[in-house]
């Protein structure tokens, strides 16, 4: 069904409001505060509970997150909620909403992986099919011992391969931090050093090994990576917005974010070998269309979401777990973090990103039919933390596990 337009709040000076149970009655009253000032605009979304829940922990979350914006996107079953809270810029006065443009930085890896998955689902490539079938000429990766790199290690984060992997040539007086991120330079190294580990024996977060896994799929699909997300996810969705480079028509829509010490974020363009690990760029509306794909049961795309949404490496054997949350979450699905369910929580497949003065996190819970989205415009990893725990809470309100 339609969404209806938007709830938006803006508050000065905020203070910190927990999001926990305990504090619902402060952040109640805040509300009636803020509705009774006009600065908010209600939408009433046909699930009541949905609605109170989603309308409840999206203040808390921009109160408690102090970005000079915030999305919150929330689909459970049919029905869906959209929740735009402060500035699309620090200082613009102008209220973010569902077409307000973000980036999702490592979020992009899901999308990745559902190229992966819809191009193992229809035969095009295997997901076991070793790196090196897909390598620039004379540019083949080394083996550990007897044990190829294969996509389905890099995509779980377990090719045993360096988080990142900078060009050393690049010139210092260039700008943008992301061009020293090349393709060239990638499969250089990876045709002249062997994986610190066996593939398969431990997991480290790879954007590197991502940005490897975007080039393989262009060149298994005739095509660059970003004609393959438009042409496998989001032409078939009508995602217009969800692009790897924006146009000029769309630029003025893209929020700016704060980076780490407080300042206006460039927003530097990422470099083409990064897209499939951190260059989407979105909207609300386009990520509700996104996780209503993912929730959906329909023939045509159920083969291809059994293997996206699969546990490929659980943790339990693994001899390291660095990046991918080792202490909550059961193992790595394509590209997602799989966390069981616990205390109320129910299993979720996660993800989480940081770029440009955005930080956001994704969560589907399948079985359930809920899928939440939230972005904040500011790096900040402390806020980042709360901003996780107030979804997975909003996750066990609206879809409670039997635990």
């Amino acid at each position: 069904m339609p969404f209806r337009r938007h709830c938006t709040v803006t508050a000065p000076n905020p203070k910190r409001v927990p999001v926990h149970k305990a504090a619902r009655f402060a952040v109640c009253s805040l509300l009636t505060v803020l509705f009774s000032a006009g600065w908010q605009r209600q939408a009433i979304a046909e699930d009541l509970a949905l609605q109170d829940a989603a309308s409840m922990a999206g203040v808390a979350m921009f109160l408690n997150a102090r970005a000079p914006g915030l999305i919150l996107a929330v689909v459970r079953g049919e029905d869906g909620f959209i929740a735009g809270y402060g500035e699309t810029a620090p200082g613009s006065g102008k209220e973010p909403d569902g077409q307000s443009i973000v980036r999702v930085g490592s979020v992009s890896k899901v999308f990745a992986a559902d190229v992966l998955a819809a191009m193992a689902a229809t035969g095009q490539l295997a997901l076991d099919a070793p790196l090196s079938r897909y390598a620039p000429p004379g540019k083949a990766p080394l083996a550990f011992d007897d044990r190829p790199v294969t996509l389905l290690d890099l995509a779980t984060h377990s090719a045993g391969l360096p988080r990142e992997m900078a060009d050393p040539a690049t010139s210092a007086d260039e700008k943008n931090p992301f061009v020293t991120f090349k393709s060239s330079y990638y499969w250089d190294w990876i045709s002249g050093h062997r994986p610190a580990y066996r593939p398969g024996t431990t997991a480290i977060y790879s954007n590197f090994g991502f940005g490897l896994l975007g080039d393989a799929l262009g060149r298994a699909g005739g095509k660059p990576f970003a004609e393959l997300v438009r042409e496998r996810i989001t032409a078939p969705l009508a995602m217009a917005d969800t692009v790897l480079r924006l146009s000029e028509a769309q630029k003025p829509r893209l929020m700016t974010g704060l980076d780490p010490f407080g300042k206006p974020d460039p927003n530097w363009e990422a470099s083409e070998v990064m897209q499939a690990s951190a260059g989407i760029y979105t909207t609300a509306e386009d990520m509700v269309k996104w996780m209503r794909w993912h929730l959906a049961d329909d023939a045509t795309g159920r083969p291809m979401r059994t293997l996206a949404h699969a546990l490929w490496r659980p943790h339990d054997g693994l001899a390291r777990l660095v990046g991918v949350e080792a202490t909550d979450s059961d193992g790595m699905g394509l590209g997602w973090i799989v966390s069981p369910a616990r205390v109320r929580v129910p299993l979720l497949l996660g993800k989480s990103g940081g770029i440009g003065g955005f930080m956001s996190y994704v969560v589907l819970s399948p079985n359930r039919r809920l899928g939440i989205f939230v972005v904040a415009s500011k790096v900040d990893f402390a806020m980042f933390e709360g901003l996780r725990t107030a979804v997975r809470e909003l996750a066990a309100e609206l879809a409670p596990a039997s635990l």
